[in-house]
């Protein structure tokens, strides 16, 4: 079963509210980079043998460690895989500190993408359903 997929142009408005309110320059150094990365989450999410950890890694390694947007990449990042995961029932079980370590890691180059999605993969909860 697929994936719920983040649509094109949420993770730049994320980054557009994240500088408003924090302070920073809004916008994409270039547009290629995110087209590319969306592209390959569709491509991913079209393989029988993609995990919630790889996907989430895609969005989440891509922009810590890129940096895509002039302001705000970590952020943005943790943002975007949170996004991503509660899309699909889940969420990142660890505290605010160590996802923001974990995001720094990468960002700082010193985290393959796949050791990333180990890191995910060992840190995704279930997200607990909310009945009105």
């Amino acid at each position: 079963m697929p994936f719920v997929l983040i649509q094109e142009g949420v993770i730049e408005a994320i980054q557009a509210e994240l500088v408003a309110e924090h302070g920073g320059q809004a916008g994409l150094r270039e547009l290629s980079p995110i087209r590319i990365m969306h592209a390959r989450a569709h491509a991913l999410n079209d393989s029988t043998s993609t995990d919630l950890a790889s996907l989430a890694a895609c969005y989440g390694y891509t922009l810590a460690h890129d940096q895509l947007f002039h302001d705000a990449n970590l952020s943005t990042a943790l943002i975007a895989t949170e996004l991503f995961l509660s899309l699909n029932s889940s969420r990142l079980g660890a505290d605010d500190t160590t996802c923001f370590l974990g995001f720094m890691v990468v960002g700082n180059g010193e985290l393959s993408a796949e050791a990333f999605a180990s890191w995910i993969r060992g840190h995704i909860t279930p997200q607990a359903m909310v009945t009105a």
